[in-house]
C-alpha cells in the first residue's frame, strides 16, 4: 500500500480524532424537525445536503490542494490560505456552522501534524490563528499527506454522504444495511459533485461554487441553542 492510499484512507475514516463523530451534519435538527423520519426521507436529505453544502465544501478543498501547488514561499502560502478561508467564511452563513467548521478545521489540522509534519500546516495556523474553516484544512492536511486534488474533492464528497447517513443510524434506529446501500447508491451523484468542484477549482476562488441550503442554516441556529442533544450540529 503506499504512503498516499494509506493517507487517503485515513482522512476518510470517521475514527480519525478529528472531531467529526461528534457531528450529525444536520439530521439531527431535521429529526428533531420532522423532516427525516425514515430511509426514504433521508435520502432525500443526503441528496440535498451532497448537491449543496457538499459541492461546496469539496470546491473549497480541492481549491485548496490546487492553490498550494503553485506557492513558492511561506508568506505566499499564508496568503493564499487567508483569502481561501475567507471564501468559506463568506459561504458558512449560519454563527453555530461557522464555529463548527472552525473547530473541525482546528481539530483536523492538529491530528494532520502529528501524522503529515509538513510547512504549510504552519502556515494554516499563521493564516488562521482560530482554526481554518474545515474544508480549508481539509485540502491544506490533503497536500501535506500527498493527496491529490481529484482525492481531496472525493474525501469531502464521502464524508458529504457518510456524515449524515451514519448519524441517521444513530439518531433512528435505522437498519445499518439498508443506510449502507442507500450510501452506496450515492455513487453516481457523488462522482459527479466531485467532479464538479475538481472542475472548478482552477477557476477564481470568488467564483467558487456556493449553493446553500436555507433550510440547514435556519435548523442550525435553532438546533445549537437546544439543551437535549446528542451531536454538536
Amino acid at each position: 500500500m503506499s504512503a498516499t492510499t494509506l493517507a487517503m484512507l485515513l482522512l476518510g475514516d470517521g475514527r480519525l480524532p478529528s472531531g467529526g463523530h461528534a457531528h450529525s451534519g444536520g439530521v439531527e435538527a431535521a429529526i428533531t424537525d420532522g423532516r427525516i423520519v425514515d430511509i426514504t426521507t433521508l435520502e432525500a436529505f443526503v441528496i440535498g445536503r451532497l448537491s449543496t453544502t457538499g459541492l461546496t465544501e469539496a470546491s473549497l478543498a480541492a481549491a485548496t490542494v490546487h492553490a498550494l501547488t503553485g506557492t513558492t514561499t511561506a508568506d505566499h502560502t499564508r496568503d493564499v490560505l487567508a483569502v481561501l478561508d475567507l471564501e468559506a467564511e463568506a459561504r458558512i452563513i449560519a454563527p453555530a456552522l461557522r464555529m463548527a467548521s472552525r473547530r473541525l478545521g482546528r481539530q483536523l489540522a492538529r491530528v494532520a501534524g502529528r501524522c503529515w509534519p509538513h510547512p504549510v500546516l504552519a502556515s494554516l495556523a499563521d493564516a488562521a490563528p482560530d482554526g481554518a474553516h474545515q474544508p480549508v484544512a481539509l485540502g491544506a492536511c490533503g497536500f501535506a499527506a500527498g493527496v491529490g486534488v481529484q482525492a481531496v474533492a472525493d474525501l469531502a464528497v464521502h464524508h458529504a454522504v457518510s456524515t449524515p447517513a451514519q448519524a441517521a443510524v444513530r439518531l433512528l434506529g435505522l437498519d445499518p444495511y439498508a443506510v449502507a446501500a442507500l450510501t452506496a447508491d450515492m455513487a453516481s451523484l457523488a462522482t459527479g459533485v466531485a467532479a464538479a468542484a475538481v472542475a472548478a477549482a482552477t477557476g477564481p476562488f470568488a467564483e467558487l461554487p456556493a449553493p446553500n441550503g436555507p433550510i440547514l442554516d435556519i435548523a442550525a441556529t435553532e438546533h445549537a441553542g437546544r439543551d437535549a442533544r446528542m451531536f454538536a450540529t
